[in-house]
């Protein structure tokens, strides 16, 4: 019962915040699409979706979006959010309303159960996105606070957290494998003589929505992680989330010369991704991340 007020006092405060920043909006139903650590998804009307920010970081990679998504829709040949509402919560941090856009959003264990023909549709609009944000100019992305992220400092302040933080937890023989694994990165030249490139940043199936009769891509969602990177950490999430034949099917696509090397690397930055997710979990005595974290870390080593 408690419960069931909770979430009514939720709704009614999301509707209340909606309609003080826009008077003249009419709300006829509000429900809750999703939450993640970032922010909070609403349906208002089953027309708009309302994304409210969670913390200040999140807060900030909506300014970002606000900035970037108008020009973004002239380059891209899919559909992505177009804010008709900016607004700001009692908290002082950012919220946005957007049409919802067309198409079946996927989850993120989806594309295993994809038919081939559809994953294939799929990986030629996957192509072509990524190659259509890659194209904008680096200076200009710049210029509307889209921030470079050098990943070779990353991780090498990653290793030094994971030496301090993570270390004490394990067995000598997962420590050797990580070790092993933070050495081949930082130490191999080639993976770090790209030019950089905007990304997407977080390409995940659940942020893909697609015709579910074609399965061609129609909309991409959740820009907040934008940066100007290395192009290849763009696969990230989609190996993660898609596994190795669908990635590599895509490298390929995308016509990388030497598609499983560029696997390699990217497997790399999925341990690298799986270190974050237990560090923040020892961070903030959430043990159930730092256990997950570990138990996929334990897989990689049995599989490799």
């Amino acid at each position: 019962m408690k419960g069931a007020v909770s979430k009514v006092k939720e709704l009614l405060n999301i509707q209340y915040t909606i309609e003080k920043n826009f008077p003249g909006i009419i709300i006829k139903s509000v429900s809750k699409l999703g939450e993640g650590k970032m922010s909070r998804v609403y349906s208002i009307n089953e027309h708009w979706a309302f994304r409210f920010a969670k913390n200040e970081q999140s807060s900030r990679d909506l300014e970002k979006e606000i900035n970037m998504l108008p020009y973004l829709q002239t380059m891209l040949s899919v559909s992505i959010p177009q804010f008709d509402f900016k607004g700001v919560q009692e908290n002082e941090l950012n919220f946005v309303g957007y049409v919802m856009l067309p198409g079946m959003l996927l989850q993120e264990n989806s594309i295993s159960s994809m038919a081939e023909r559809k994953k294939q549709l799929l990986i030629a609009s996957l192509t072509k996105f990524m190659a259509d944000m890659q194209s904008v100019p680096v200076t200009f992305a710049r210029s509307k606070g889209v921030p470079v992220v050098k990943l070779k400092s990353v991780f090498t302040e990653l290793y030094e957290k994971v030496k301090t933080k993570v270390f004490p937890l394990i067995s000598k023989e997962i420590k050797e494998y990580i070790s092993m694994r933070f050495h081949e990165y930082l130490t191999t030249e080639e993976y770090h003589a790209c030019e950089p490139k905007l990304i997407h940043g977080d390409l995940s199936p659940n942020h893909f929505l697609i015709d579910n009769k074609s399965g061609s891509l129609t909309g991409v969602i959740d820009f907040g992680d934008m940066s100007i990177c290395d192009p290849d950490y763009e696969y990230l999430y989609i190996l993660e989330d898609c596994g190795s034949s669908f990635t590599l099917d895509l490298l390929k696509a995308r016509g990388h010369v030497h598609p499983k090397k560029s696997l390699k690397k990217i497997s790399l930055l999925v341990t690298f991704d799986q270190l974050f997710y237990v560090i923040e979990g020892v961070e903030k005595g959430k043990n159930e991340w730092v256990k997950e974290g570990l138990d996929e870390i334990r897989v990689e080593m049995s599989g490799s």
